[in-house]
């Protein structure tokens, strides 16, 4: 095992944790850098289409009090409210500034920025770049962090947070480039490892979302929050493999048909039909795989042959992807179900992004509480950048001030054994296998919708599968030079970890709220009240906490 001492250690190089380390080597600290694939190209902001802001490209009667109330709205007044006033305040502070970086957005022929419009904003106010704001944003801020003094390491998968007198002292992870242990003594520690995706069998989400930074927090003491918020994107494509989890955005412009060549939306939504809230839309489709009219690959049939030239040309990214994989959607149906897409619950933060565990920050989707029961589109980006900023200088700022710390000494070495990292083991299911029965049993009884029988049967096969890590669960130990067979049992560990925190907030929350839709409790329970709900290790013992979300300047119900 090797060792590093540092300021700021960041896990997670996509726009939250490339945004960290930016504002964090401003304040002249050091800092140190982990992803467990290659810095700045891997995650989920790669795949962000556009950002949602407000600024001096705005409407005229757009501004930040309507983007607050658009996005506490949608996120069915779950969000903690100063968080999203931060974002609506601040998201525009981080254009201009990624734009003087360089950041260019698509413009009008006057020069005036491109608009775009998305359910639950009250204006256009989506900046894109040809449905590649993500990928260009991530280039713009990697130059950046390039040409800072930011240490930066790739292959490198993270363990565990270490503790010390209650807070955090560091982190230990697998360098597999290296083929070695790695530790790490820094007084602050930003998680910036994105979503869960990787839970379900049908995701946007990139192989690396497999709620990493969820777990490490958890199993280090911090608290994590609304557990149960899972965003299903309706219309994710499920064949072919390369495009499991492609979401086509042009679901509200085609019709969706089952294998009885019925358009089903006329039952379910007979007004609006496929142009219904996602959730609604994706709760219909998963009625009809569950009961047997669904397509052979477990979807229904999306036919987008009769859009106009228009549309077409608004989803003319869609299509060229599509086609390089031999899919003419403008001549063809495609099979389609909800997709797991984002992911609302994570670690609890505040203003500026600290955890309750001193000296762990978080931000992006890993943490909780800005979008609340549901994000609106462009509002991830947003959110990246604006606490993906914050969180970097706030744990900047912590270090300095313990910097007697480092200068005592204390390292955290310890044994030469990491204690979540497994032995050799000739098991009979390998991480894959074992991930994909874990898929499988999220889907049945934690996806699109649940009830309480559902849910213990899922805890009870996820704890049946956790059994198995030790002894059935096949890993090869003789070296850990690219053994990305170790990571992908460190990966399938956290993901147990995370699948049960879902499924146990899940059987908590005795309603229906947000992206969260119980069977048995479709109603809320009031609907002037939002509790949170917060789970936390307690002396080694899972405890399960209620809180109010904070709601300062609105409440359910008001109109203004």
């Amino acid at each position: 095992m090797y060792e590093v001492d540092t300021d700021v250690l960041i896990i997670g190089t996509g726009g939250a944790g490339l945004y960290a380390a930016i504002k964090a080597s401003e304040r002249d600290v050091d800092v140190t850098i982990w992803d467990k694939g290659l810095v700045g190209r891997s995650g989920s902001t790669v795949g962000g289409a556009g950002v949602a802001s407000v600024g001096k490209w705005s409407q005229a009667a757009d501004g930040p009090e309507t983007f607050f109330r658009d996005t506490v709205t949608a996120g069915s007044y779950l969000n903690d409210q100063p968080l999203v006033r931060i974002l609506a305040e601040e998201s525009g502070n981080r254009i201009e500034e990624m734009v003087d970086w360089g950041l260019k957005f698509d413009r009008e022929p006057d020069g005036d920025y491109v608009l775009d419009e998305a359910g639950g904003h009250s204006f256009p106010r989506l900046l894109a770049i040809s449905d590649r704001v993500g990928l260009q944003m991530t280039k713009v801020l990697r130059t950046q962090v390039t040409r800072r003094d930011v240490t930066q390491f790739a292959d490198v998968v993270a363990t565990e947070l270490v503790t010390k007198n209650g807070r955090i002292a560091g982190a230990r992870g697998i360098d597999l480039e290296r083929g070695e242990l790695q530790s790490v003594n820094s007084p602050s520690v930003v998680l910036a490892t994105g979503g869960i995706g990787q839970l379900y069998p049908n995701t946007s989400n990139p192989v690396q979302c497999t709620g990493d930074g969820i777990a490490l927090a958890y199993r280090a003491g911090a608290r994590v929050m609304n557990m149960e918020q899972v965003q299903f994107y309706p219309s994710g494509m499920v064949d072919p493999p390369s495009l499991q989890g492609f979401i086509l955005g042009i679901q509200e412009y085609s019709k969706l048909f089952n294998t009885e060549n019925e358009r089903f939306m006329e039952r379910y939504q007979p007004e609006k039909l496929e142009s219904t809230t996602r959730d609604r839309l994706a709760r219909a489709i998963q009625a009809e795989i569950d009961e047997g009219r669904g397509t052979e690959h477990g979807g229904v049939f999306l036919d987008a042959t009769e859009l106009s030239d228009d549309e077409y040309r608004s989803f003319q990214h869609e299509m060229e992807i599509a086609a390089e994989r031999g899919y003419d959607l403008r001549g063809e149906r495609v099979e389609v179900a909800p997709s797991a897409h984002y992911f609302m619950g994570g670690v609890e933060i505040n203003e500026n992004g600290e955890t309750s565990l001193p000296g762990l920050f978080a931000a992006g989707e890993v943490s909780a509480g800005v979008q609340g029961g549901n994000r609106l589109s462009g509002n991830s980006l947003a959110g990246i950048a604006v606490f993906g900023a914050r969180a970097g200088e706030r744990a900047a700022r912590y270090a300095r001030d313990l910097s007697e710390v480092k200068s005592e000494g204390q390292s955290i070495k310890g044994s030469e054994s990491l204690t979540r990292l497994p032995g050799s083991n000739t098991g009979s299911t390998t991480p894959e296998e074992a991930k994909d029965e874990l898929r499988d049993i999220m889907t049945e009884g934690a996806g699109v919708t649940r009830d309480e029988d559902g849910l213990n049967d899922a805890l009870t096969e996820l704890m049946e599968l956790k059994n198995r890590l030790t002894e059935d669960i096949k890993v090869n130990r003789e070296s850990l030079l690219h053994n990305y067979g170790v990571a992908s049992y460190l990966e399938l560990d956290n993901m147990l970890t995370v699948a049960e925190l879902i499924a146990h907030s899940a059987l908590e929350r005795r309603e229906s709220l947000g992206a969260h839709y119980r069977e048995d409790y479709r109603e809320l329970n009031d609907p002037e009240v939002r509790d949170c709900i917060e789970i936390f290790l307690e002396d080694g013992e899972r405890c399960l906490e209620r809180r109010s979300a904070v709601m300062d300047e609105i409440e359910p119900g008001e109109v203004g």
